[in-house]
């Protein structure tokens, strides 16, 4: 979930809580396959193209002879003035590369409508989708997502940005058509066991958390709090300071700076949107209060230009491998990425990341399905995939159990800033990826590819 520079007009209530729960929600778990098996995410199209006639006929909505149609749903116009919108750029490069290829089942791939909801129009936008002629929703990358139920019970396979907790269900009422890139549970006030571990690795000690005081936002402070509580005393470190009343916009934080310098705290982890972090690091700067800042939210490249002055030697965190990785030792489906989003012209951001995967992972459904493929066969393919890793660029998802719970390891690739730059840090040559065990009292790590 990417960090926005600026605020753009008046939010209503709704939009504004949701906001803040988008830029809080990556404190959840991140998810880890199980298991060795399930798809990984090829990226060529296993199908093929093939003589008039070589595959059956498949009488689905938005399906033809020649096509496969699906329609995607963005806040592009949003009052954060966020990059949704850039979700459609890469499912688009996506589609491009597998239809180069020849598309699949000889049917090209096509996105055939791009719609705006505004942000706060999710629901009124998505009536017209569950009786339309598309076979698929993707990407969904919104602020709200109140169209969920609806889509659940027309059964159309979705495919999105986790960022809302109506992806995820329970395990009597799993929502199993629809898939977030990293998951379908959000589990934000599950107990972090990154941020005791990274303090830890850090050689820091006394963490401050700061958090406004919508739901959303003080969930994820419970989550960070809770995490420490339970691994903290084993590994010297410790809550300092917390305050999970901050009242959104807030652009004074004087008195909660001052207590986290008179506290000694040196490790700062905070539920805040791009501005709040903002605020609060300019006032650590004027105050000499010197302390390293979590941003789980900071894989911006436009945010990091402006404001990297302010964040050197903070950590991000991303649930996805990144560009800044050395040629060598990027996965295969990150290369692919960077190539076809280049060659649409679209811009690399954090949601046309998300964007690029869930194309990825339609279409493994699709392989996964048959050529006789219908929307519940693509559903179950998906859902019985146990390590969907989008060819490398995600630690890897287990669909038999991400539509309702956390996964026992916590998973995700972390960069340092360093002259307004992304550093990839933490990770070993060709293993991006950090994963720390959350499923003990004591805190066990590994890397991975």
């Amino acid at each position: 979930m990417g960090t926005r520079l600026r605020v753009r007009g008046a939010c209503v209530a709704a939009t504004m809580v949701v906001a803040v729960a988008a830029v809080a929600c990556s404190n959840a778990p991140a998810s880890s396959g199980t298991n060795a098996q399930g798809s990984g995410g090829t990226t060529a199209s296993t199908a093929g193209p093939g003589p008039s006639g070589t595959f059956p006929a498949v009488n689905q909505p938005g399906v033809s002879a020649t096509e496969i149609k699906v329609a995607g749903v963005a806040s592009a116009t949003n009052p954060l003035g966020a990059s949704y919108g850039s979700a459609f750029d890469g499912t688009q490069a996506y589609f491009d590369m597998i239809n180069s290829q020849g598309g699949i089942y000889g049917r090209k791939l096509t996105l055939s409508q791009k719609i705006d909801d505004n942000g706060i129009k999710n629901k009124e936008v998505v009536q017209p989708l569950l009786t339309g002629d598309i076979f698929a929703v993707l990407p969904i990358d919104t602020l709200l997502f109140t169209g969920a139920d609806d889509l659940v019970a027309a059964g159309i396979p979705t495919f999105g940005w986790m960022i809302n907790g109506e992806w995820g269900g329970t395990k009597q009422a799993p929502k199993a058509n629809l898939f977030g890139q990293e998951g379908s549970y959000l589990g934000i006030e599950d107990a972090n066991a990154i941020i005791p571990y990274l303090a830890k690795k850090l050689g820091l000690h006394k963490v401050g958390i700061l958090a406004y005081g919508v739901p959303q936002s003080a969930d994820c402070a419970k989550g960070t709090k809770a995490g420490i509580e339970k691994w903290g005393p084993t590994n010297g470190v410790e809550v300092a300071f917390s305050d999970s009343t901050l009242a959104f916009g807030e652009k004074n934080l004087a008195v909660q700076v001052g207590r986290m310098k008179d506290a000694g705290v040196d490790f700062v982890s905070t539920c805040l949107d791009t501005n709040g972090v903002v605020t609060l690091a300019t006032e650590m700067d004027k105050q000499g209060m010197k302390a390293t800042q979590y941003l789980p939210n900071g894989y911006d490249h436009d945010f990091v230009k402006a404001y990297g002055d302010l964040f050197d030697g903070s950590i991000v965190r991303t649930s996805f491998a990144t560009v800044e990785l050395p040629a060598d030792q990027q996965p295969q489906g990150l290369k692919d990425l960077v190539t076809w989003i280049g060659k649409g012209g679209g811009k690399l951001t954090e949601n046309a990341i998300t964007g690029w995967m869930n194309a990825n992972q339609f279409v493994d459904g699709l392989k996964a399905a048959g050529p006789d493929f219908t929307r519940a066969k693509v559903i179950a393919a998906v859902n019985a995939m146990t390590n969907w890793n989008s060819n490398g660029i995600s630690p890897g998802v287990d669909w038999s159990v991400r539509h309702y719970a956390s996964s026992p390891s916590s998973c995700a690739a972390f960069s340092v800033i360093k002259n307004s730059t992304f550093v990839p840090d933490l990770g070993e040559p060709g293993k991006p990826f950090l994963c720390v065990d959350s499923s003990g009292t004591e805190l066990v790590t590994s890397t991975k590819s």
